[in-house]
């Protein structure tokens, strides 16, 4: 055991930091990303499921889950970057061996997102209305959907708290557990969704019911292990410091990061505003589509979530060219689950897409004009991904902040703007944005890495050229 004053390292959690810092860096993002891909994939999945079973009530109900959703998202998406930024920082410290400081940030970190919820509360519940009318909210949503926003507002809470917990577990390498942990309120929340939609022949309320439940099974798991005796990632107030020294760099370097997560979904927001003038079933074949190619996508974030504490930790532990190794690494597995994933969602995108729109042929034509564009993002998004956990594990939150920002702001509202209003496309226009836009990220990011890289192993005394193009260290492909 490792002990520092009064925190000790378990041997289990001893052995998996020496793993991730000393190990084949290929064998360390599988067996740390494996996990998170597949819990990733089985998320997307499970709201794949979650818009079938919404499109079995009625098309309009498949539209209302996917406006409220990204709403709710634009919450979740602060959350997720304070999760992710607040960890780089417990990552870092977490690698160079300061677990005493570690033990305060983890405190720091997660009572923070506590007092983040109740701010949320305190604005979002007696407002609930004049927001949905402000972000141009089609009036029957608002009639039939107010209870099922409200609802799914109270799991996108726990589901903030459950990111930080989630992140933590990350950072440890608990990959495992995470996904044992979300199987479990998965499956509860598919079986308890499908029960009121088929059987009681429920609305949409109940859906967000099951997902609230869900959240509430997950948030208890996490009070249970982060508060146990043997864990360095420990909670409690004592070890609270709302002082400038330990949570202002936490924060400081998460503020890019919910920015970006929150504006991506802002910007779907606005998306949809502007896709509801087709018709209100645009917006949900637009959702629908995205949430057939997030199976696919959600993969390559999984690695990307799971190589960012790895990138970190061995930033810390001064481990630098195992960091431009880390960065090969996910990029060539992510690189091959894009072209496996693309090839079969391609070719029966049409079955697909039938597959939701059941007996509405109407439906069926709009999701598949959507989709058959839509479906090439999953190509190239798995290269996107590798930079962007790149960037992250370096600690290039304003470098991530301007490539989303690029994404929604430059590269797709704007060039849909113009082909509703200078070309003669329309619906199509929805799906071929989705496209360009994530084309048009990647190649930008590409671009960025070379710099970024370039500027990190010049840092570092390290030959880039060399290090790029060379397989000694790593051994990805001995």
């Amino acid at each position: 055991m490792t002990k520092v004053k009064d925190v000790t390292l378990s041997i289990k959690e001893e052995k998996l930091r020496n793993f991730i810092l000393e190990d084949s860096m290929f064998k360390v993002i599988l067996k740390i990303g494996l996990p998170m891909a597949f819990f990733q994939g089985m998320n997307n999945i499970l709201r794949v499921l979650d818009s079938f079973m919404a499109a079995s009530i009625d098309a309009s109900a498949a539209s209302m889950v996917s406006f409220f959703g990204q709403m709710n998202l634009i919450i979740a998406g602060l959350g997720l970057g304070l999760a992710v930024g607040g960890t780089l920082k417990i990552s870092q410290m977490y690698g160079r061996g300061d677990y005493e400081t570690v033990k305060k940030q983890v405190s720091t970190l997660y009572f923070f997102g506590v007092t983040l919820c109740i701010i949320f509360a305190l604005i979002i519940l007696p407002l609930a209305t004049p927001i949905l009318r402000m972000l141009n909210t089609p009036e029957i949503f608002i009639q039939l959907g107010r209870t099922y926003f409200l609802i799914e507002f109270f799991s996108t809470m726990f589901a903030l708290l459950n990111g930080i917990y989630i992140a933590l577990e990350r950072v440890q390498g608990n990959t495992k557990r995470i996904l044992r942990i979300n199987m479990i309120a998965m499956v509860l929340r598919l079986s308890f969704t499908a029960f009121s939609v088929y059987v009681l022949q429920a609305g949409i309320t109940f859906i967000a019911i099951s997902n609230l439940i869900s959240q509430l099974l997950i948030f208890s798991f996490g009070v249970y292990n982060l508060n146990g005796k043997s864990n360095v990632f420990k909670i409690s107030l004592k070890s609270v410091r709302f002082t400038k020294s330990l949570l202002l760099p936490m924060i400081s370097i998460s503020i890019p990061i919910m920015i970006e997560r929150s504006a991506f979904h802002v910007g779907k927001t606005v998306m949809n505003s502007m896709v509801i003038s087709f018709g209100p079933l645009f917006v949900g074949a637009a959702g629908i589509s995205n949430l057939i190619c997030a199976v696919a996508v959600g993969q390559q974030m999984g690695f990307q979530d799971a190589s960012i504490s790895v990138k970190a930790q061995n930033l810390g532990a001064k481990k630098f060219e195992r960091v431009v190794e880390a960065f090969k690494a996910i990029m060539l597995i992510n690189c091959i689950q894009a072209t496996i994933f693309f090839i079969p969602m391609f070719l029966f995108a049409r079955f697909t897409t039938h597959l939701f729109a059941l007996e509405d042929p109407i439906f069926h034509e709009i999701l598949y004009t959507v989709h058959r564009l839509d479906v090439w993002s999953v190509l190239v998004l798995g290269a996107y991904a590798a930079v962007t956990s790149l960037l992250l594990g370096l600690g290039y939150t304003k470098l991530t902040l301007i490539l989303n920002f690029c994404r929604i702001f430059l590269f797709r509202i704007p060039v849909l703007w113009f082909l509703m209003n200078f070309t003669n496309m329309g619906g199509e226009a929805v799906g071929f944005v989705f496209m360009f836009s994530n084309v048009a990220v990647t190649f930008l990011s590409l671009i960025m890495s070379i710099f970024v890289l370039k500027k990190f192993c010049k840092t570092h005394n390290i030959r880039f050229w060399n290090t790029i193009l060379t397989r000694k260290s790593n051994k990805i492909l001995v």
